[in-house]
């Protein structure tokens, strides 16, 4: 594996687009063969849930499972930005997110940690807390969406993968939800432009003030009891690639 110690390394030499196993150097043609390769893995997953650890390395199973064709580094946790740079992503401010306006193109900049240690034991605290001793299958589904908001919220914060992270959460959720009795209907993240503005404008919120709410009421729109093993809908794909950018130091 080439080494990726800066956040540059992950490029094409004089590019923006993510150096990867087709070799392709245009960012359309990548951003379609990486929903294609993802949307035929995920559905795959439904399949198999890749053990049932539901801690950080079943995670990382999954984002490899999922990236494995396009990507030499699917399932490797990120190694840039280092501290005390962090990478960043752009969206709604915490403002047009209280008005309700999810979609607002404000950039306001959303920085997750810093890659290293930090990252990895914040992760871990995490994972820990999502599998102590709770009975999720008896929770109804809305009070199954509050116990997992925060922690969804801040294992993203982490941002673990250098792409992929919200495909490997939503794989990895649904198989949560799956083995404690409920259904995550996933579909809702890729077909539902709205839905996903709102879902992201909550993960955005527990970022800036560790605020759960709105996570929270998102999720409990597409939870529901489990009532089959397969997918209500054909399994879509969720928009590829979605840019982040490296905070000044």
């Amino acid at each position: 594996m080439a080494d990726r110690g800066d956040w540059n390394s992950y490029f094409w030499p004089g590019t923006q687009v993510l150096q990867n196993l087709p070799d392709v150097r245009d960012q359309d043609r990548l951003n379609a063969l990486e929903s294609m390769a993802a949307k035929s893995r995920m559905f795959e997953l439904a399949q198999d849930l890749l053990g049932d650890s539901f801690d950080l390395d079943h995670m990382k199973r999954i984002h490899r499972h999922l990236f494995q064709d396009v990507y030499e580094w699917a399932g490797k946790l990120r190694t840039a930005p280092p501290f005390p740079t962090a990478m960043v992503k752009g969206g709604p401010s915490p403002e047009s997110i209280a008005a309700g306006d999810y979609t607002a193109d404000d950039q306001h900049p959303y920085r997750y940690f810093p890659a290293g240690e930090g990252m990895v034991s914040h992760l871990r605290t995490w994972f820990s807390r999502l599998n102590e001793s709770t009975d999720y299958a008896a929770l109804a589904p809305a009070t199954f969406a509050a116990a997992i908001a925060e922690p969804w919220g801040e294992i993203n914060a982490a941002h673990p993968f250098r792409e992929g992270n919200t495909r490997a959460q939503v794989a990895f959720f649904a198989q949560f939800a799956a083995a404690h009795g409920h259904f995550l209907d996933y579909e809702c993240f890729a077909s539902d432009d709205w839905f996903r503005a709102k879902f992201n404008a909550g993960r955005f919120l527990v970022q800036h003030n560790t605020n759960t709410s709105l996570l929270t009421e998102a999720l409990a729109q597409v939870i529901d009891r489990r009532m089959t093993g397969q997918p209500r809908r054909p399994v879509g794909a969720l928009p590829a690639y979605e840019p982040h950018y490296v905070s000044a130091e």
